[in-house]
């Protein structure tokens, strides 16, 4: 799932700097983009600290 998360990262980025290179930071689009964003991350970042928690547990 990780790389998912990563790979998905990587596509909305891209189409979010398009979007603000082409309509502008404040766009509706390039807002929406930066929300999708943001959300992902959050989960790749909480994902990453739950993996890690986990090995210490193991460990």
């Amino acid at each position: 799932m990780n790389g998912t998360i990563v790979a998905r990262i990587e596509t909305v980025r891209w189409k979010m700097i398009q979007s603000g290179v082409r309509f502008g930071l404040s766009s509706p689009a390039t807002i929406q983009l930066s929300k999708e964003l943001d959300a992902l991350i959050s989960i790749h970042q909480r994902n990453d600290i739950n993996k890690t928690t986990k090995n210490k547990i193991v460990q």
